[in-house]
């Protein structure tokens, strides 16, 4: 995941994203499942993303058609970005000059905030760049360059201004290959991970369909309760030997006959423990037995070293009583 890291922000996320799931006092084997559960987690919420990005038809606000090129390429989330642009760009971005010098039309355009920015085309290249930058910090087109590419009359958006985060695709790419979109690769389809997926979106379609029917929600959830039985043998009973054979099948190890590692003793060090209010002292001592004075001969709560003190604060007391 190292890769994947290119800021502290980032890492600041994945850091609390996966403090949910672990503890601090869990051992190996809790931390790789509490590890587990997080990724299962997150590719769980990447497949709905999908699921929906590839099920769901946006709505279109303006009549041009690289916003329908847009929601045939872009995710959710990049669509509504780009919109904005392209509606900024047809309401409000106007030209103000165009000129050419050598292979590239240089166009200045005004936004409504009555601010020039400048687009530059290569005609040897086939690129757009734009002075605000905007696609090579976020990945996105500005409206400044969708007014160019309508200008233009250009129908659908350049391969090379596409950006690979928002577009309809996989969120993870592979770690070892970079984010090269350039770069050959071979993809095994694996039959397993795509009947999981084909399962994600059945589910999603399903839930989709009878989310305001409360009857049909009790039934599907009542079958789903019996294929779980089914499939997980769920309710039937395990001897001994059968769930120590499934543990160990699970981890992939045997018990071991002797043990050498033990966890270590507790130590009571200095400061550990709480303070006890003096009710608390009060309550402790009366619990405790008591003990005979060698000097006075009774059972109470001194000995013959304080009796003196102990007798003359019974004798105050005494005297207060009576007066």
């Amino acid at each position: 995941m190292s890769s994947l890291i290119k800021t502290t922000s980032i890492s600041e996320s994945q850091n609390i994203f996966f403090k949910r799931y672990s503890k601090s006092r869990s051992n190996l084997v809790e931390f790789l499942m509490n590890y587990n559960n997080a990724l299962d987690g997150q590719r769980s919420n990447n497949n709905r993303l999908e699921y929906l990005d590839f099920n769901t038809i946006p709505t279109l606000k303006t009549n041009s058609a690289l916003e329908k090129h847009a929601s045939t390429i872009y995710s959710d989330i990049g669509f509504k970005l780009i919109q904005s642009e392209i509606e900024e760009a047809v309401d409000n971005v106007t030209m103000v000059t165009v000129s050419n010098i050598g292979e590239n039309e240089i166009y200045v355009v005004n936004d409504k905030f009555s601010k020039n920015w400048t687009v530059s085309y290569s005609t040897s290249f086939d690129s757009y760049a734009c002075s605000c930058k905007m696609f090579g910090r976020i990945g996105l087109v500005c409206s400044h360059i969708f007014w160019v590419l309508r200008n233009k009359k250009i129908k659908l958006i350049p391969n090379e201004l596409h950006g690979g985060r928002w577009l309809k695709s996989k969120f993870v790419k592979a770690v070892h290959c970079g984010f090269d979109d350039d770069i050959e690769t071979f993809i095994v389809v694996d039959e397993t991970k795509q009947e999981y997926r084909d399962m994600h979106g059945d589910f999603y379609d399903i839930a989709r369909l009878i989310e305001v029917d409360g009857d049909k929600i009790r039934a599907f959830r009542q079958i789903m309760a019996e294929g779980r039985k089914e499939v997980l043998g769920e309710g039937n009973v395990l001897s001994i030997s059968e769930k120590r054979l499934m543990i160990e099948n699970f981890y992939g190890s045997h018990v071991p006959s002797q043990i050498d590692v033990h966890p270590p003793d507790v130590v009571k060090t200095k400061g550990c423990g709480r303070r006890l209010s003096r009710l608390e002292k009060e309550m402790r001592e009366m619990s405790k037995p008591g003990r005979k004075c060698g000097k006075c001969g009774e059972v109470g709560r001194h000995d013959s070293r304080n009796c003196d003190k102990i007798q003359d604060e019974n004798n105050k007391k005494k005297r207060r009583n009576q007066c």
